[in-house]
């Protein structure tokens, strides 16, 4: 007899979600799916040893419906003592104010409200209730829309969201399961009666298109699409780590510009990968790079002038300059600004999993050969006694920012240091400024600032190590 408890250890501990001591926040939304999610962690906590916490968004969809969601998830969390934070977004106002879709706006909402939760409140990982249900559903939604090994891998089980993990610890549990396991706890949830609603997409492949299949294709229709999604999971993994090593011979890390000669030796398919994790890596979201701003990208290269160029995705523009392809913010779009408490020791990861800060206080100085700012992967030796109790951030530059460069007389300020090392405007915004005090005491490619020098490499330094983390 199927064991949820047990099943969704094991998946736990072989996928490495969580880590001991981490606080977890966990997305309810009152439903089945979501109530199992907090039930089946509650009773793992001690085991795991992790701590919960709850977050719950009124989307204000169903009026007095939504409400009583939000109380029902309160009163649970209460009960389960466990600490609670509810807030209320007009999706419907959001969406027409915004001109998204009721669905893309609802998942707008969350995510902003679930990843403001977990930074106030410390949470290493977020955990959704996504299922095996979801799973078959949403492959069958992406083959339909004309999907590529990506998008027909599906939800993955984990992902980097704006620097936090993201979970899905029942990704391998069906819905039934999940109904059985509530019903052995006496465990009531709330009725979505929006999830019958044929107007929603979704509704109607799980309700309608899945059920056709099951009756007039294959009784065991849905298994068949996790187990697509699994297969092409792993072999999407192992073509990613091939990719990554085509990137590293196309990309100039100096300004992480893409040489267009190198690119164009691959074949078709390798070029396209190359060009989908060129664009990740230079700071776009990966949910905006679809495969028509592949295409769009991919076209400059046919360029027989040797330039160019394509505004793609959230004010994004693509140049061709002759052998070079760059990336940078379009008029009126400034570039992403990202900030991130250093995890001092232990791994940060920015620009949605791409970039990899990995941090140690131990003896011994490294000194990298400096060959241009923001060159990576890039090491320094820190004296961190000069920070005492306060925290190192990583952050991207900011118009004004100053540093006193070890070496050198008074201060320089980091546009000039970026114009004398011939850094191009459209990657400065990309190159992580580290700050400690309100004082920048390094940037990746460069010497550190003064007073934070090492005096005594016998003594604890502040290993800094950043490097792509490309697969």
């Amino acid at each position: 007899m199927f064991n949820m408890i047990k099943h969704v250890a094991g998946s736990i501990r072989k996928q490495d979600l969580f880590k001991r001591g981490e606080r977890v926040l966990v997305a309810v939304s009152g439903g089945a799916d979501s109530v199992a999610l907090l039930c089946a962690l509650h009773e793992l906590a001690p085991l795991l040893e992790i701590s919960l916490a709850v977050a719950h968004l009124n989307h204000c969809i169903r009026g007095k419906d939504s409400d009583a969601d939000a109380e029902f998830v309160r009163k649970l969390a209460k009960r389960l003592n466990i600490s609670f934070t509810g807030k209320r977004i007009n999706v419907p106002e959001m969406a027409k104010r915004t001109g998204l879709s009721m669905e893309m706006a609802a998942r707008e909402a969350r995510y902003s409200f679930f990843l403001e939760t977990a930074r106030r409140l410390k949470a290493g990982v977020i955990a959704t209730a996504h299922t095996a249900n979801d799973q078959a559903e949403t492959v069958l939604l992406k083959l339909a829309r004309g999907a590529g090994m990506r998008g027909l891998a599906g939800i993955p089980r984990e992902i980097f969201h704006s620097g936090i993990r993201v979970v899905r610890p029942l990704l391998d549990v069906s819905r039934k399961e999940i109904e059985r396991f509530l019903k052995d706890r006496k465990q009531i949830w709330r009725q979505d009666h929006t999830n019958l609603d044929p107007a929603y997409l979704r509704n109607r492949v799980r309700h309608e298109v899945l059920p056709f299949l099951e009756k007039k294709l294959n009784p065991d229709i849905r298994q068949a699409l996790i187990r697509t999604a699994d297969i092409l999971l792993k072999e999407d993994e192992w073509l990613d780590e091939l990719t990554g090593k085509i990137l590293k011979e196309c990309v100039m890390n100096s300004d992480r510009t893409l040489t267009v000669s190198h690119l164009l030796r691959q074949p078709v398919a390798a070029r396209r990968r190359v060009l989908r994790q060129w664009l990740s890596l230079v700071g776009i979201l990966p949910e905006l790079i679809d495969y028509d701003v592949v295409v769009r990208v991919e076209a400059l290269l046919d360029s027989k002038k040797g330039t160019g160029k394509t505004e793609i995705a959230d004010k994004w523009i693509i140049k061709r300059r002759y052998d070079r392809l760059i990336a940078g913010r379009g008029r009126g779009g400034p570039a992403r600004n990202f900030r991130y408490v250093v995890k001092i020791p232990g791994k940060t990861l920015l620009a949605g999993g791409q970039l990899k800060i990995e941090t140690s206080l131990q003896c011994g100085m490294v000194k990298d050969k400096l060959v241009q700012v923001g060159q990576l992967p890039a090491r320094a030796s820190l004296d961190f006694s000069a920070a005492g109790k306060k925290k190192l951030i990583v952050r991207s530059w900011q118009m004004g920012d100053r540093m006193k460069p070890f070496g050198m007389n008074g201060s320089k300020k980091l546009q000039d240091i970026f114009i004398d090392a011939k850094v191009p405007v459209e990657q400065r915004a990309t190159i992580p400024v580290f700050e400690c005090g309100g004082e920048i005491v390094w940037i990746p490619g460069y010497r550190v600032a003064s007073g934070w020098e090492v005096k005594d490499p016998l003594a604890p330094l502040l290993q800094i190590r950043v490097k792509q983390a490309v697969k």
